[in-house]
């Protein structure tokens, strides 16, 4: 009887009170979708400054009205990863492409370090980053560095536990 009234309480549970379900992303995920994309991309481990206030911002009154994709431009300031490692200055304008799936949305914070997968293009260059992951890591830790060069150099690529 117990387990008839939770299955009825969780049935009555609105679906903005449920969580997000992702599958697991890393750096080295992120790299892999990057080296598998049609795309160029640098990875850059720096700093973002933009507008905060132009971050999407969820209604949860009207969530149809969350934009699902919200560009903003920023800039990177950094030092891109290359055969010795993060060593060479990095400054560049990016667009910051920030994700919403529903009530969901990427979070960024401004000026807190970054690894960035910038993805290089005609139209400029653009770091997307979405609820579930993207290529944006915020506060990279060693391990998640020694992977993402490890990728680079061809070592062993395989994702974190």
């Amino acid at each position: 009887m117990k387990y008839l009234v939770l299955a009825a309480l969780v049935a009555c549970v609105p679906v903005t009170a449920t969580a997000l379900s992702c599958r697991p992303h890393s750096v080295v995920a992120a790299f892999q979708q990057a080296q598998a994309s049609e795309s160029h991309f640098v990875v850059v481990r720096g700093k973002l400054n933009f507008d905060v206030r132009k971050l999407p911002k969820v209604n949860y009154n009207n969530q149809g009205a969350t934009p699902e994709l919200t560009l903003i431009k920023a800039k990177l300031t950094g030092m891109p990863l290359s055969k010795t490692g993060f060593n060479a200055p990095f400054s560049k304008p990016v667009t910051l492409a920030v994700s919403c799936y529903g009530p969901w949305c990427a979070t960024v914070q401004q000026g807190t370090e970054v690894l960035a997968f910038v993805e290089l293009g005609a139209k400029g260059n653009v770091v997307s980053t979405n609820p579930c992951g993207g290529y944006l890591f915020g506060t990279p830790t060693p391990r998640m560095i020694r992977s993402v060069t490890g990728c680079f150099s061809g070592k062993s690529c395989a994702p974190l536990r």
